[in-house]
């Protein structure tokens, strides 16, 4: 959701870097690139491997929150072709799901600004499965609520906790880059790369003829 269909990891990443500004301590961008996807048990974790011996970790997340909390409160922006892929697959009656490391409640929040909720089957949030990506448990479950084969879906992502847990359910996923950082062997993991979900309408009347 948040970097796919939500302009939202820019609105995060900035409040990471104005909380940083804040405290006055010097953190590389990329560690805060590198908890994208994550949930939040699991990037509490990996700010605290990284630098939880340079900064008061409480205070850093507690500012970054309250920073992200107050800009999100003005509206979130779509990203390029969210909706008219959203509306496209629910038209042809295609079961989607949101499967997101975001708590379901704030999720639902989130898509309730764009009036998206309906469009969905299920949302299932960070904070209803017990291991979050990359562990694919979030994407298995959003399958198995559309009782669908997880082989049998796409999953469109935009991280690289994201992409590696699509790969492990054994679904097709399909990359679309955001802010997160990309290697060789997270790119692998991708059926397609694409550039925006601008390419979705395109896509999805070539695989029904294909069908």
């Amino acid at each position: 959701m948040d970097g796919l269909l939500l302009d939202s990891e820019r609105i995060s990443h900035d409040s990471w870097l104005s909380a940083r500004r804040s405290l006055g301590v010097e953190i590389h961008e990329d560690v805060f690139r590198s908890i994208i996807g994550l949930n939040s048990r699991t990037s509490r974790k990996t700010l605290d491997d990284q630098i939880g011996e340079v900064v008061d970790l409480d205070r850093l997340i507690y500012t970054a929150n309250e920073i992200y909390q107050e800009r999100v409160s003005k509206g979130i922006p779509l990203k390029t072709g969210a909706r008219t892929c959203v509306e496209w697959l629910h038209r042809n009656a295609i079961r989607q799901s949101v499967a997101t490391s975001t708590k379901q409640a704030l999720a639902k929040k989130k898509l309730e600004q764009h009036e998206l909720v309906d469009f969905f089957h299920s949302i299932v949030g960070g904070d209803q499965v017990e291991n979050g990506k990359p562990d694919p448990e979030i994407f298995i479950t959003a399958a198995h609520r559309m009782e669908t084969n997880p082989a049998d879906c796409i999953i469109f992502e935009d991280s690289r906790h994201g992409i590696a847990a699509a790969n492990a359910s054994g679904a097709h996923p399909i990359l679309v880059p955001d802010l997160a950082i990309h290697d060789d062997e997270s790119k692998a993991h991708a059926w397609e790369i694409w550039d925006s979900l601008e390419r979705g309408p395109e896509k999805f009347v070539e695989w029904q003829q294909g069908a």
